[in-house]
């Protein structure tokens, strides 16, 4: 209790008396009163400490004084605690009247005990399971420790259909055979390699074959004299081949620029298994720290419980308030919110994982890890320099761009193939007649001219002596003598029975070699295909160079981070020794009637954040290391499983 002279409002009565006390032996005058005239000097009195004139109101003012002192009591009334002394005596440990103090020495010896055996108990698992330097134990919640979601999903497994234990062996083994992005870079390899194949083939010669059946009807003058006609099918078929010998070296860096096209599809396969391998690491660690995480907000819940139930047994002894109890109960209820987020938090990763697999998002993916350990994987005795050698001689990056960039000078020779000269072989077998087949006919019978005797000198004259007719090459229009010149034979015509003929096609053979040099549209879209072959070419020499700075720069992150990773794990374990203990005895005063609620719930907070802190960083360690290995080249399932580092 404060003594009466620091009590505000006894203080100021104490100075009003003083000060009117000396205002009584000092005559009063008014600033501007009349000395001529006989007013006498205002009466002053003394209210709620302060001097005021005595004054007479009239009644309007009367009522107009008391309105405003009402109001200004409606105003002051909230503040009346707050500025004026209790009447009653408190304890100042919890604020309660004396008369409401049932129980003056708080709890009893025996539920102390039991308060202080709840918190040493909970104090000494969490040292056992959370406080093992680089590692934190995970153990699954029992179903009634958790809460379901939405009051119809089971607890952990939510949507799932059932649980299945994996571990990062077996999801690494089975990504490297089901992973979608893996069978779809072995697709296009797949592709690439067939095309090599083709390209390979141009070297064979190119085999010609050629069938055409047509009827033919009508007649036809020979040499534009003799008359004849005709009414039969025709075919005409060739076989052959033509080997290119010299097509300006189309053929042959046409095949080499698809084999390295081919052998950059094999690295691609190969960088598309290690950013796989990556992703699948990440995801089954990020599954591994929400299980971990689950386990702590599980024992925050535990935790906050617990104090609720013991700001209870306080509050029931006396020693504690109602303000207490729904501190620590709303506390209670975020904890719970978290670890029904956090029970979400893992189902999702669960379906991260098992996407990435290429599984059923059905299954509910959880670790067999019994605790969150520190994976080396790299020698922490291997410097920076053995690290960008490794990922110079093993990153399959640098392997694929440099072999796009030969791919694109093989380019420019194919490009400028046409502006060489062609030279090539063929041979062709080529068949005319009725029919394909052998088939035979009869032929209609006929007569035919031939020359019974001796050769008659001179023209054939008429009855006038005029020559009549003489057929030569002249009048048949094939160049030659003239009638002079003819020669005349004794003729007669001798039959020529019908007799069976073959209708089958006739067969003659070709067989040569070409040699060709020609310039489409005087070789000017030529000579531009081959500038642009080599612009392409000098782009990806230069993306070849930006993916070696690339790859220099992920390695010297991915290093750096490794290092800053493992320190804080140091660092977190040092905050959850700290906290735990804070915790511990933030909890043992609280009990004992020298702490606040506040004290408890902060240091609650603090050690639930530290316990995360670490599950984070031993996580984000495991993590690094996996990285480090995919950016030097060097991930596999080996290095990842085997426990062997890399040096």
């Amino acid at each position: 209790m404060r003594s009466w002279s620091k009590l505000p409002t006894a203080r100021t009565l104490f100075v009003s008396i003083s000060f009117v006390a000396i205002l009584g032996m000092v005559p009063a005058y008014c600033a501007d009163s009349n000395p001529n005239q006989g007013d006498a000097a205002p009466d002053l009195k003394v209210e709620q400490g302060r001097i005021q004139p005595v004054t007479t109101e009239s009644k309007e003012q009367k009522e107009q004084a008391l309105q405003k002192e009402s109001l200004e009591a409606e105003l002051d009334e909230p503040l009346k605690g707050l500025s004026e002394p209790l009447k009653e005596k408190t304890d100042s440990r919890t604020g309660l009247s004396e008369d409401q103090s049932t129980v003056k020495e708080g709890l009893e010896s025996g539920s102390r005990k039991e308060d202080y055996d709840v918190i040493n108990i909970q104090a000494k698992e969490f040292r056992n399971r959370f406080l093992k330097g680089e590692a934190i134990e995970v153990r699954l919640p029992m179903p009634d420790q958790l809460i379901p979601l939405g009051g119809k999903l089971p607890p952990i497994r939510l949507d799932a259909s059932f649980t299945r234990p994996v571990s990062l062996k077996a999801v690494v083994d089975h990504a490297i055979d089901h992973n979608l992005d893996i069978r779809i870079s072995e697709a296009d390899r797949d592709s690439s390699k067939y095309l090599y194949y083709g390209s390979l083939g141009k070297f064979l010669p190119d085999i010609n074959m050629s069938y055409r059946w047509e009827h033919l009807q009508g007649g036809r003058l020979i040499g534009g004299i003799i008359p004849t006609s005709f009414d039969t099918p025709n075919v005409t078929t060739s076989a052959g081949f033509n080997y290119w010998g010299f097509r300006g070296g189309s053929i042959f860096y046409g095949a080499l620029e698809n084999l390295h096209r081919y052998k950059a599809s094999k690295e691609l396969v190969h960088g598309t298994i290690n950013d796989v391998l990556l992703n699948i690491t990440q995801n089954y660690y990020t599954m591994v720290r929400n299980e971990a995480l689950l386990e702590i907000q599980t024992r925050a819940v535990e935790v906050s419980q617990a104090q609720v139930d013991l700001n209870r047994q306080l509050e029931s002894a006396g020693t504690g308030t109602k303000f207490q109890v729904l501190q620590s109960e709303t506390q209670l209820a975020r904890d719970q919110q978290n670890l029904l987020t956090q029970q979400v938090d893992l189902r999702k990763s669960a379906i991260d994982l098992a996407t990435a697999l290429n599984l059923n998002a059905a299954v509910n993916l959880l670790s067999v890890e019994n605790e969150v350990r520190k994976v080396r994987l790299i020698d922490p005795n291997t410097n920076i320099n053995r690290l960008i050698d490794l990922a110079v001689r093993n990153r399959p990056e640098l392997k694929q761009f440099e072999q796009l960039r030969i791919a694109a000078k093989r380019n420019i020779q194919v490009q400028a193939a046409p502006l060489y000269p062609k030279f090539s072989f063929f041979g062709n077998v080529t068949g005319s007649g009725a029919t394909l087949t052998r088939a035979l006919a009869w032929s209609d019978p006929s007569y035919q001219t031939v020359a019974t005797g001796t050769v008659i000198p001179g023209p054939a004259i008429d009855e006038t002596g005029l020559p009549r007719f003489a057929a030569d090459n002249a009048t048949l229009g094939f160049g030659g003598g003239g009638t002079s010149n003819s020669t005349i034979y004794q003729a007669g015509q001798v039959l020529v029975p019908s007799q069976r003929v073959s209708r089958q096609i006739r067969k003659s053979f070709t067989i040569g070699f070409q040699f060709d040099w020609n310039f489409t549209a005087l070789g000017v879209p030529d000579f531009a295909n081959v500038a642009s072959a080599k612009a392409i070419a000098r782009k990806a020499m230069l993306q070849s160079n930006q993916q070696l700075m690339n790859v220099l720069k992920e390695v010297r992150s991915s290093y750096l981070t490794s290092q800053t990773v493992e320190r804080q794990i140091e660092v977190a374990t040092k905050e959850v020794i700290s906290s735990a203990e804070q915790l511990r005895l933030a909890r043992v005063r609280l009990a004992n009637g020298v702490g606040t609620n506040i004290d408890v719930i902060n240091a609650q907070r603090d050690f639930t954040n530290a316990l995360v802190n670490k599950a984070d960083a031993i996580i984000a360690f495991n993590i690094a290391q996996a990285q480090l290995l995919r950016d030097i080249g060097v991930i596999s399932r080996d290095s990842l499983t085997s426990g062997r580092l890399i040096r």
